[in-house]
């Protein structure tokens, strides 16, 4: 795979202080060229689930050969790993924890929790936590700025996994965030709410069928509509971007009118087309 010199940020560092800055400072003192995009610092802090969600979104949409930095760590300074991880589309490039999942093949991952997984054939990882291109000095509670971003920089520079530490035949995955639906019925959750209050549910689209219900917040909405102007005043369900079934309200928030937020459960129930 040739690197293409695009680094993706996706942290929980917020916009309040200056740990953006720094990200893209140590990026581009290695490599003043590269091209950064912010994919959200609008993490909840610590929220994997939140930056499974929002990298799924997003990763796909880069051309082969970016390099993917995420930065949700609440283990830092501790013994948990941090790799960089080689797959035919990009590279990956943060927390040994489960956290960098939505860009590994669907076949690695568990059904539930979090597991240890051995690299297919085709993905390669390398330990980071030791790489000869760390910062002069390593902060503990920095390792986003003084070791993945160099390493960052590096793959998007050109430079081999082998370069950036040692090698690994294993790392961790998280199961993913679609929940199951068997007979046209499943139990799910509240993935994430957009800033036009569409909240986003873990069925995915695909799942659903021809017609569906999902319950939400005590209600019942209908799906799957057209558009989000659809149901006029009524909230409404339909696949979104995410290819995730989505409740929308048409200039509205779907979540206030739900009462719901990310994490509150919901059902989908097959309905007949008719009704």
């Amino acid at each position: 795979m040739r690197a293409c010199g695009i680094v993706t940020l996706t942290t929980d560092f917020g916009l309040d202080d200056a740990y953006v800055a720094q990200l893209h400072g140590a990026l581009l003192r290695s490599n003043p060229v590269l091209r950064i995009v912010d994919v959200s610092h609008a993490v909840p802090p610590g929220d994997a689930a939140a930056a499974l969600f929002l990298s799924e979104c997003a990763w796909p949409a880069f051309p082969v050969g970016a390099v993917h930095v995420l930065v949700v760590d609440p283990g830092v300074g501790s013994d948990r790993g941090l790799v960089a991880i080689e797959t035919a589309q990009a590279w990956l490039v943060g927390p040994d924890t489960g956290v960098l999942s939505s860009g590994l093949p669907a076949s690695m991952r568990p059904a539930a929790g979090f597991a240890r997984a051995t690299l297919p054939s085709g993905l390669r990882a390398a330990d980071i936590r030791e790489t000869p291109l760390a910062a002069t000095e390593v902060s503990r509670t920095f390792h986003g700025r003084d070791l993945m971003a160099p390493v960052a920089a590096a793959l998007a520079s050109g430079r081999g996994l082998e370069a950036v530490g040692r090698a690994v035949s294993e790392v961790t995955v998280a199961a993913p965030l679609a929940s199951p639906v068997i007979d046209g019925a499943g139990e799910g959750r509240i993935l994430h709410v957009d800033r036009f209050g569409n909240a986003i549910t873990s069925f995915r689209a695909s799942d659903a069928g021809a017609a569906f219900e999902v319950e939400a917040g005590g209600r019942t909405v209908l799906g799957p509509a057209a558009s989000y102007a659809a149901g006029g005043t009524e909230v409404v369900a339909l696949p979104s971007s995410s290819g995730y079934v989505e409740l929308a309200l048409a200039n509205g928030s779907a979540a206030e009118a739900l009462g719901v937020g990310r994490g509150d459960p919901v059902r989908l129930r097959r309905r007949n087309s008719g009704g």
